[in-house]
Formats: C-alpha cells, sequence, structure tokens
C-alpha cells in the first residue's frame, strides 16, 4: 500500500517543524487546507486514490497554499513535505513528474524571502553582542537561531530567528508571599502595562 500523503507525508514534517519553532497556527493552517484538498481530488490511500494528488498540485489551492506559507515563511516545510513525496511515488511517473514542477514552483518562491533570512543568521551573534555591550548584560546564551538574555534571576529574554521572522518572548517570574487578590492584580496590571510599550 502506498504512503498516504497528509498522514504519512505532511504530519510527520510538520511536527519536526513545530519543534523547531515553527507556529502551531500555521501547522493547523496547513493540514486544514490539505486535508480540504483531500476531500475534494480525492487522493487519501483510504478512500481515494494518490494519483489524483497531481490535480491537487496542479491547482490555485496549492498556489495559494504556497502563498500562505511564503508570507508566514515556512516555506521550507513544504519543500521537504514535496521531496518526501517525490521519494515516496517514485514509481508513479506521472505523480513523481507533477511533484517535481511543483517543487521547481515552490523552490522558486522561496529564493525571493531566502536572502532575509540568511542576512538574520549571519547577523545573530553580531546582534547578540550588540545586546550584551548596550544593556549591560553578563549572562547572554546563544544557539543557531536563539539569544537568551538573563536579565536577573527573575527576567528573561529571548530573541528567536525562524524562517525569516523574529520572535521575541520575555519570560518574567515574580514571586509573591502570601498574596492577597487586590497586590496579585497589581502585579499583573504593572506588567500588562508595561508590555503595552514593547
Amino acid at each position: 500500500m502506498q504512503q498516504d500523503f497528509l498522514r504519512s507525508l505532511v504530519n510527520p514534517v510538520l511536527n519536526k517543524y513545530i519543534e523547531y519553532g515553527m507556529p502551531v497556527k500555521v501547522a493547523s493552517e496547513v493540514r486544514k487546507r490539505i486535508f480540504q484538498a483531500e476531500a475534494k481530488y480525492k487522493f487519501s490511500v483510504y478512500d481515494g486514490d494518490v494519483r489524483n494528488l497531481k490535480f491537487y498540485l496542479e491547482s490555485r489551492e496549492f498556489v495559494d497554499l504556497v502563498d500562505f506559507l511564503r508570507l508566514s515563511g515556512c516555506v521550507g516545510v513544504l519543500v521537504e513535505v514535496l521531496e518526501r513525496a517525490k521519494n515516496a511515488y517514485s514509481e508513479i511517473e506521472d505523480l513523481r513528474a507533477t511533484i517535481e514542477r511543483a517543487l521547481y514552483y515552490v523552490k522558486e518562491s522561496t529564493t525571493r524571502s531566502s536572502n532575509k533570512e540568511e542576512e538574520l543568521l549571519r547577523s545573530i551573534e553580531e546582534l547578540a553582542e550588540i545586546l550584551k555591550k548596550r544593556l549591560s548584560i553578563k549572562q547572554v546564551k546563544m544557539s543557531k537561531r536563539t539569544i537568551r538574555l538573563i536579565i536577573d534571576e527573575n527576567t528573561e529574554l529571548k530573541v528567536r530567528v525562524f524562517r525569516g521572522r523574529v520572535v521575541l518572548e520575555v519570560l518574567v517570574k515574580r514571586v509573591i508571599e502570601k498574596p492577597v487578590w487586590k497586590d496579585l492584580l497589581e502585579v499583573i496590571e504593572r506588567y500588562v502595562e508595561k508590555t503595552r510599550y514593547i
């Protein structure tokens, strides 16, 4: 039996990218769109024919999915899905040729946005140094795509680069001994008010 496009190819790749930081909302939207296309074009191996995938890959819905992923900065997900599909369906000549054309189209659409991501990744070390000096922060931890600034024992700032976008996360821990609801609400309101200026 052939591998199912959505369940055997798309879902595992989406799950992998979610672990790498792809927004869950984007992954859910991709699943939803492909699920709808599967119902329309009947390319599920369970109640259709995988050969019908070629009609989806030549459709307006597929172009819309590529545009959505490009705007979300997540086209790489689709490239990997199509690479896997090309291998999984290599014996179906018609379908393989269509997947190769779709892959070419997707890669071309990525070329336009990939330059931005490369610039961000190259300058992440530079950004870490600037933040360290400018904010006088001694504890700066870096990975390939993330800078963690530990400001004090209660405050941490994380700058993460993913698919040409920068995500800024602020973690503030505050322990309130024997909290009174009124005091707790005041502290929460103060933090919410400060975040409005970020």
